[in-house]
């Protein structure tokens, strides 16, 4: 077990130049048709960098784009809706939850307690018929959310929580209000607090009680960067089970035939209770953050801006990465060790935000 904490134009000077001097009676030396070579060589492997670019993406079909929360393609219907992040209960007695498996991403962090919640996001949500058991907001969960430009949706909320949602105008749907009952539901099967729930038509619903909409902002741009087709870390560590230092004892395994990383918590596989799948993601990234107890409840705070380390996992390997963000109107992003920001490969995340006194075990 290991521990871990330029195109046509300047290919037509470069040889304008080289008859200039022939044309003088200047002898053309090998060190000028060395450059020569090299800036057609150069340039034409720019340009066939662009055009393959520019191949792949005219190669979707029309009415579909890039995800950008999967980078895979979807319609453009869909992908150009701001998803719902969506508060869900982890608790072994709230288990199994429900819709999580459709979830295009999901969050983990420690709440009070030691306990953790999830925040999955939803863009394609319209067929999804149960999603939860939905609970109330911590407030360092609405960064997450607003790193997604996402709605939050939440039943209740901490007194930290609801200082920031009212202070910082932050956009959610939330339980507790005058249109709950349109939007949140309470199942017969399990007891309260563990029993509410939402579905895609009542998240709709959401939407025109609180006049609230799923356009993202004019000139949006992604906040995160993938790959067109999966790419294998070159210089990336193994990585064929990661353990995640949670009560709850969550890891990932990989599997090779399909390289996803199967979910298990619990000391059992993470299974969605609609339609009995494990929760697999292709991508992890690990953020490790400075944490600590603000209250007598013992809520816990995150230092979520500034800069810290942490891993991206994919296809059986990691590497270490550096997570970087100004201030709550940034949004985080993440770097390799040459500085460079990570492109994910397509396909679904699972972020684990775990305090930077612990550790993320590899196998």
């Amino acid at each position: 077990m290991k521990k871990m904490k330029y195109g046509m134009t300047a290919v037509c000077l470069a040889v304008g130049m080289m008859l200039a001097v022939t044309a003088c009676g200047g002898k053309k030396t090998e060190s000028t048709e060395t450059e020569t070579q090299t800036a057609v060589t150069v340039e034409t492997q720019t340009e066939s960098e662009t055009e393959t670019e520019a191949e792949t993406e005219a190669a979707l079909p029309a009415g579909e784009m890039y995800s950008y929360l999967t980078g895979e393609p979807v319609s453009e219907t869909i992908g150009k809706q701001r998803p719902y992040a969506i508060m869900i209960n982890n608790i072994d007695v709230s288990l199994p939850q429900s819709g999580v498996s459709q979830a295009e991403m999901i969050y983990e962090a420690q709440v009070e307690g030691g306990i953790t919640r999830l925040l999955a996001l939803f863009q394609d949500v319209d067929n999804v018929e149960k999603i939860g058991s939905v609970r109330s907001a911590r407030h360092n969960y609405i960064d997450f959310a607003n790193d997604n430009d996402a709605i939050y949706v939440h039943y209740g909320q901490s007194r930290f929580a609801l200082e920031r949602i009212e202070n910082e105008n932050i956009t959610t749907i939330h339980g507790i209000s005058s249109y709950e009952p349109k939007v949140f539901y309470r199942s017969t099967d399990r007891v309260a607090p563990h029993n509410v729930y939402t579905t895609g038509k009542m998240l709709a619903a959401g939407l025109e009680v609180t006049g609230l909409t799923r356009d993202y902002p004019e000139g949006y741009t992604p906040r995160l960067q993938f790959n067109h087709v999966d790419t294998e870390l070159k210089d990336g560590i193994n990585a064929q089970k990661v353990n995640i230092p949670f009560d709850s004892k969550p890891y990932f395994t990989y599997n090779t035939e399909d390289g996803l990383y199967y979910r298990y918590q619990f000391g059992e596989a993470h299974i969605d209770r609609e339609n009995n799948e494990q929760l697999a993601f292709k991508n992890i990234i690990v953020q490790y953050v400075a944490q600590k107890s603000i209250s007598e409840e013992d809520y816990q705070d995150m230092t979520l801006n500034g800069s810290g380390k942490g891993l991206y996992i994919t296809d059986g390997k990691a590497e270490e990465i550096t997570w970087k963000r100004n201030d709550n109107a940034d949004k985080t992003k993440y770097y390799d060790a040459s500085g460079n920001e990570i492109s994910l490969n397509p396909g679904k995340t699972f972020f684990e935000v775990v305090s930077d006194s612990k550790t993320v075990t590899l196998e």
